[in-house]
């Protein structure tokens, strides 16, 4: 089985609409927690957090995320994402998540690797 943190970020390079809501439904928690460099507040619930995939979709076609590295321990996660567009990396990040019962419930990302660069 593909680990919950994989298939979130996999979603993002989805151009189906439908597919991709019905791939991130799948491994988020309904109430889940997300906070990214990218949005000007954190987001509160799968609903929020799917509308800001579906926007980063629509302003970025042809890109996508993948998980280059994923580290896990008692249902926290840590993974290292490339943000990609045409199959180039444009940027690294590192994400850490929580989980419950397989689902997403908090999500915080960090922009590079901690070296400032």
């Amino acid at each position: 089985m593909t680990h919950p943190v994989n298939l979130f970020f996999s979603a993002w390079g989805e151009s189906d609409a439908d597919a991709r809501g019905t791939a991130l439904s799948a491994v988020l928690a309904q109430d889940v927690y997300y906070a990214d460099p990218n949005t000007p507040e954190p987001l509160h619930g799968a609903d929020a957090v799917i509308g800001y995939i579906a926007m980063f979709s629509a302003n970025m076609p042809g890109a996508g995320a993948a998980v280059a590295a994923l580290d896990e321990h008692n249902d926290h996660v840590r993974a290292t994402v490339d943000f990609l567009k045409d199959g180039t990396a444009m940027m690294r990040g590192q994400y850490f998540a929580d989980l419950e019962a397989g689902k997403i419930t908090r999500l915080v990302g960090f922009t590079g690797m901690g070296d400032n660069t």
